[in-house]
């Protein structure tokens, strides 16, 4: 990790931020920042009393930090504070992703543009403090907690989850372009990137993973322009459990979704094959699906075959598999390549 100051934050952190103004410190950037998007969202003045800051532990890859803000009313407000300068990621990130702003960008915009609209329970944008020229990207979201659904074995609690996919694709699949046009397609050259990189990795493999992922990808090449065709909407693009939280005590909004920076437009299914990936039983995937299926049927007034929606999700799960297995290459760099060859295996021989 990052060299830290007395403040907590990294040191490039802090030495950007103190170029902000000599005589203000972080906190009180962070502060000024917050009261005038307080008082922006209550329509009246409010004024920061405490801020408590705590480093987030599980980050994947930009900094970030629980804050707990006090106003002079007494009340106290928890909030997300992320710095989403590429140069302030965490070193394992630095190590695999672009060092630019898109993904960055991205993010703020799929907030601002989409999820504003959208009443399905993601953290609310309490603020943003922008400024390029003293290196500050920052955004302050609300702190929906610390409990991800990915440390939860309750299958119970991932159906849900399902269904909240179905009803974020189908509120979103006709969305005016004005609020789209940002997101990435994905259109043919999106699938044949996936088959460029799978292809490359062949030739490393070990001989039955070679055997397995050469015939998955024979397979898919083939279905290309069918995957192109399929009807798109807003998807998040790594709907794992890891990027859904479990708010406590919030009925009406059960679950919040993070980690916008994937979102795209493409086929629904894509992220109900993710969140239904791995440890479950073929009767617990098809429960997962089922539930999806309905709500879907439900809020988009659709009508279509339960068996063509299944053999649909088996598509795109060997595509899933196919695009994890070339990011991670081959078993030396991570074990998530195994992973993901065990998922192709299982995906393989129910489909093929």
């Amino acid at each position: 990790m990052p060299e830290h100051s007395e403040t907590g934050l990294p040191a490039a952190q802090e030495h950007a931020a103190r170029r902000f103004k000599n005589t203000e410190s972080v906190a009180g950037i962070i502060i000024e920042t917050l009261e005038d998007a307080f008082s922006r969202l209550w329509g009246k003045p409010v004024h920061i009393r405490e801020l408590q800051r705590e480093a987030c532990k599980h980050v994947s890859s930009f900094q970030a930090e629980h804050l707990r803000v006090c106003l002079d009313t007494g009340q106290w407000i928890p909030v997300f504070f992320k710095d989403l300068n590429p140069d302030h990621q965490i070193e394992g990130a630095r190590k695999v992703r672009a060092g630019d702003l898109g993904p960055s960008h991205h993010e703020l915009r799929v907030y601002q543009q989409i999820l504003s609209e959208a009443d399905l329970g993601s953290p609310q944008l309490y603020a943003v403090r922008w400024d390029p020229s003293h290196g500050i990207y920052w955004i302050f979201l609300e702190d929906v907690g610390k409990s991800r659904l990915r440390d939860c074995r309750n299958y119970e609690r991932w159906v849900p989850a399902a269904r909240w996919a179905a009803r974020f694709h189908a509120t979103t699949r006709n969305l005016h372009a004005s609020q789209t046009s940002f997101l990435p397609v994905w259109d043919v050259a999106h699938y044949q990137g996936c088959a460029e990189r799978v292809r490359k990795i062949l030739p490393g493999l070990s001989g039955q993973d070679r055997l397995l992922v050469a015939e998955a990808l024979d397979h898919y090449e083939h279905r290309i322009d069918w995957f192109a065709a399929l009807p798109k909407s807003v998807i998040h693009g790594q709907f794992f459990g890891k990027n859904i939280m479990l708010r406590r005590r919030n009925a009406a909004h059960p679950l919040a979704v993070i980690d916008w920076e994937t979102a795209a437009l493409g086929p629904g299914g894509f992220d109900l094959v993710s969140v239904s990936s791995g440890m479950w039983t073929g009767d617990q995937r098809q429960a997962m699906w089922r539930a999806y299926f309905d709500e879907y049927q439900t809020r988009a007034g659709a009508s279509r075959s339960w068996e063509n929606f299944c053999r649909e999700l088996g598509e795109l799960e060997i595509y899933q598999a196919l695009e994890w297995l070339g990011w991670w290459r081959n078993r030396s760099v991570s074990r998530n390549f195994g992973r993901w060859i065990k998922e192709l295996a299982r995906i393989t021989k129910a489909l093929m």
